[in-house]
């Protein structure tokens, strides 16, 4: 039998014209995936959905974001996609959004919950209703125990000892539902340690993601196709307007607008940082001064890099790139909209660096000292890719030859294994969205209170991510803190990076959240379940993302997926108003 040795991956199974759809949806990223998951169980087997995704197919895309490396997806530029993110004073925000069939969830996976009481607040109904949520979803996830012996690697669960020895406490197993953690709201303890479960098992395979929530043959879906407008019209029984259909331009060039039934059918906007952009470009919609508001994303600062100590080398290896757990800390102080209190998060990376280089060459582009330039990157992503695959070849070079050399000199490593961290926040000041063109407003850094949380937050944990590992020789050292200015010694350092930052680097955690929010943009559907989600002043135009909701304090990600299957649990399986 011949098989071919270059596959298509742009060839898709034809469309009709003239088909309409139940339901479209428009993305195909968490907030998808925790849709489809849940709307799928509820409706017959003739309801027609069509799934519209600008980036790649995730089928086609899983080599590179799981067996290769997650990380190296963000130096694909299919796959990864820089905003036009400024702040109200003209500084470059590096933030961006994945783009490819099951959205974020496909690149990494952060696997905590928001506390029930935030989603109260944010969404409504009441405790109960958000941990049957959970369950249901974290059910679907179907995630094994990350507390159970073994299932950390040995150098996780050495940063765990570590973390542990200066106050941190330990995982809880009341935290936890279907083996997923949700932030804790005690009061007794403002440091914890969380274990989350990830997609993969003892090997590197990948098990079960977000994409997996979905029966995916039971749906068509078009990948490379952009969403350009929405398609108004006025209900037949004149009482709204309705969105009639979706127009896309694909990959080739070609314009095609898919249809929903008339009068039965939705569309669903599932785009994450795209869903307020697509509302503000619709102008029976953009009246609504409210869309594209109260936008915000965590601020992500990347700490000192440290090698790994030579009796723990050894035991460092792939799965360790991204530990699974947290560290979160909360720091006190008042905040505008009321909030006493601020979750600082901090994550762990460790490996071999010529593994890590990847995230490096691309998140490290923020320390570029040119802001014009960096502006330029958010305008034109290629410059972006090219630029970060630059570098990554560079410094695979450098490193290439230090290791060869190490077989030679004594001196010099055979390999090179290092333990670095970051802490994520979310900024005082939430932005918006500039109603005419491309350009998100980031108010990073607009308020004070940023500069004390990521002081308090740095000079808290320095000597707690020290233990992890041991400073570079001062040469690296020194070439490290010139080029970032990211800080080894607390006190003057730190204030120093956190100033330099502020004003110079600014990084985001790549995951927008806000625009489309419940109450304000959408129907939260506490009077009428079949209204959950509907943009207001439309009939049948829903959204069920990240984007309808302020961002949480810990894994977007995970929010993202709730925000969904709520949605549809409401739309399809609630039987009553609420």
């Amino acid at each position: 039998m011949w098989f071919p040795l270059f596959r298509n991956t742009d060839a898709m199974p034809p469309i009709d014209p003239d088909d309409e759809f139940d339901l479209i949806v428009v993305g195909s990223g968490n907030g998808a995936c925790g849709f489809l998951g849940e709307c799928l169980k509820h409706v017959p087997e003739d309801y027609r959905v069509l799934v519209l995704e600008e980036g790649d197919n995730f089928f086609f895309t899983s080599d590179v974001t799981h067996q290769n490396g997650w990380s190296k997806s963000y130096a694909n530029g299919s796959a990864f996609t820089l905003h036009n993110a400024v702040t109200p004073s003209g500084k470059s925000v590096l933030s961006g959004r994945a783009r490819t069939l099951g959205g974020g969830g496909s690149i990494n996976y952060t696997m905590i919950h928001e506390s029930s009481d935030w989603l109260v607040k944010q969404a409504g109904y009441d405790v109960d209703y958000w941990n049957e949520c959970k369950e249901e979803l974290n059910a679907s996830l179907d995630r094994p125990d990350p507390l159970a012996a073994g299932y950390q690697t040995p150098f996780a669960d050495f940063i765990a000892e570590n973390a542990q020895q200066v106050g941190y406490a330990p995982p809880n197993k009341d935290d936890m539902i279907q083996n997923i953690p949700s932030l804790s709201e005690s009061k007794s303890q403002s440091k914890r340690l969380y274990f989350f479960p990830t997609q993969f098992d003892r090997f590197g395979s990948r098990t079960n993601s977000g994409v997996s929530l979905v029966k995916w043959q039971k749906i068509k879906y078009r990948w490379n196709t952009k969403v350009v407008g929405l398609e108004m019209g006025k209900k037949s029984d004149s009482t709204g307007i309705a969105c009639n259909g979706v127009q896309t331009i694909n990959k080739q060039g070609v314009d095609v607008t898919y249809k929903v039934k008339k009068d039965t059918g939705r569309v669903l906007l599932c785009g994450g940082s795209q869903s307020p952009r697509i509302l503000l470009n619709t102008k029976e919609l953009a009246g609504n001064e409210k869309i594209g508001q109260r936008v915000n994303d965590h601020v992500c600062m990347p700490l000192a890099v440290y090698f790994v100590d030579k009796d723990k080398a050894s035991v460092v290896g792939a799965t360790d790139n991204y530990e699974s757990l947290f560290a979160d800390m909360v720091i006190d102080g008042k905040r505008d909209k009321g909030e006493a209190k601020t979750v600082v998060n901090i994550d762990f990376f460790s490996g071999d660096v010529l593994r890590l280089v990847y995230l490096i060459s691309s998140l490290y582009l923020c320390y570029l000292p040119f802001n014009g330039f960096k502006r330029l990157m958010g305008r034109y992503p290629i410059i972006f890719k090219y630029l970060s695959n630059t570098i990554r070849m560079v410094l695979t070079a450098i490193i290439s030859i230090i290791v060869v050399l190490g077989r030679f000199v004594p001196f010099l490593p055979r390999s090179i294994k290092v333990t670095t961290a970051l802490i994520k926040f979310n900024a005082s000041k939430e932005g918006y969205y500039e109603r005419v063109g491309d350009k998100i407003i980031l108010r990073f850094f607009e308020d004070d209170r940023d500069y004390d949380i990521a002081e308090e937050a740095i000079n808290k944990n320095l000597a707690f991510l020290e233990s992890n590992g041991v400073k570079p020789p001062f040469f690296i050292r020194y070439l490290f803190q010139f080029l970032t200015k990211i800080p080894y010694k607390r006190g003057r350092q730190v204030k120093r990076y956190v100033r330099n930052f502020a004003q110079k680097t600014l990084l985001s955690e790549q995951h927008l959240a806000g625009g489309c929010i419940l109450g304000d943009v959408v129907d939260k559907g506490l009077e009428d379940s079949a209204k959950t989600g509907q943009v207001f002043g439309t009939s049948n135009l829903h959204v069920a993302d990240l984007s309808i909701v302020p961002l949480p304090r810990v894994s977007t990600q995970m929010t993202a997926y709730l925000m969904g299957h709520h949605v549809a649990k409401q739309l399809y399986s609630t039987k009553k108003n609420n």
